[in-house]
């Protein structure tokens, strides 16, 4: 069991039914200070980003780490954290204009990872590629790889201490 601990996640086959509605949920119940957004927060919101706190504006991107050669359901190529098969997270719809904050949830089988970076950090990363799509401006991408992991090792952090970081960054305490 320990070493599938997070396999049922990767039986979610819908993108927005993972990213969206696990992932948020799961950070909220680790970080039940961050509230869900709304016009009573911010007038002008309208559902460009994911959580509020106290005046930062956060976004959730989740993946899952699969084996990138294969061709199987994502259950099946779901990797544990010390395979060394090649793997490719996409953070897609990244649109570092219209949030203060990025938290990246990644799931392998046995481990769940946390990044949490500024949306300048995301912006001048080096791996962010604008123009994920024709036509939405502002918006991009960015891969965590096999290859490049170790690079965002400054951004990583515990699940307890998710609060404490996005204080941190946004200069709150």
């Amino acid at each position: 069991m320990s070493r599938n601990k997070f396999l049922h996640l990767f039986e979610i086959s819908a993108p927005r039914g993972f990213g969206e509605t696990w992932a948020q949920n799961h950070l909220n119940k680790l970080a039940q200070e961050l509230e869900r957004p709304s016009k009573k927060l911010e007038r002008s919101y309208s559902g460009e980003y994911d959580f509020w706190h106290k005046g930062i504006k956060i976004e959730v991107k989740a993946s899952r780490a699969v084996d990138f050669n294969s061709k199987e359901p994502l259950y099946i190529k779901a990797l544990h954290s010390n395979s060394k098969l090649p793997f490719d997270m996409n953070f897609q719809q990244i649109k570092p204009k219209c949030c203060d904050i990025f938290i990246w949830i990644a799931v392998w089988r046995d481990i769940i990872r946390y990044w949490v970076l500024s949306a300048n950090d995301v912006k001048t990363n080096k791996h962010y590629s604008i123009g994920q799509r024709r036509g939405n401006v502002n918006e991009g991408q960015l891969h965590i790889t096999n290859e490049n992991i170790d690079e965002f090792r400054k951004y990583e952090t515990k699940p307890n201490r998710i609060l404490q970081k996005i204080q941190k960054i946004s200069g709150q305490r």
